[in-house]
């Protein structure tokens, strides 16, 4: 598909009018390989993407705060929140095996990318009752990757002062 000069901006338009009419981002067609939907309606905005723009409001150098987890009755993680410039792209996609693993491993992985000056943090997030629930991305933009260990801290800190007022899944994923 061809876009012409400002027919990105209709289909923003669309994305955004599609969202606001059914709570519910446009949809992929059936059977495309992104499959940004999830198999049954699910709350949008919800709890998980409230925190998401408090936590870019808070944090303004975060360029991405990302939350990944499995749908009740779903056999797979979505990105089930983000910043809304990703929302077309990323939102109710599948999760890769990063985002997936981290859950279940309970492993933190960092990926320092000196080519692009970005560093993404994949942490495992814990309700407040300690039962792993999700993974919460961060990603950030450095000049050097000396900074590294601070921004992994920041990404942490995110995490640590979000999930003492997370209860469950069910939270995350309802509305806030």
């Amino acid at each position: 598909m061809t876009l012409k000069p400002g027919s990105v901006g209709v289909f923003f338009v669309a994305c955004v009018l599609g969202l606001a009419a059914h709570g519910q981002p446009v949809s992929v067609p059936q059977g495309s390989p992104l499959q940004n939907h999830p198999d049954s309606p699910q709350a949008f905005p919800n709890f998980a993407q409230a925190l998401t723009e408090r936590s870019l409001s808070r944090y303004p150098d975060v360029l991405v705060v990302a939350f990944h987890a499995q749908i009740p009755g779903e056999a797979i993680n979505r990105v089930v929140a983000i910043n809304p410039a990703q929302w077309a792209k990323f939102l109710w996609r599948p999760s890769d095996d990063i985002d997936t693993d981290t859950a279940k491993t309970q492993r933190t992985v960092v990926q320092v990318i000196p080519a692009t000056h970005r560093m993404e943090v994949h942490m495992p997030l814990h309700s407040s009752g300690g039962e792993t629930i999700a993974t919460i991305v961060c990603v950030w933009s450095f000049k050097d990757e000396e900074e590294s260990p601070e921004l992994m801290r920041k990404s942490q800190q995110i995490r640590d002062e979000l999930a003492p007022g997370i209860e469950s899944l069910a939270q995350l994923l309802g509305k806030p």
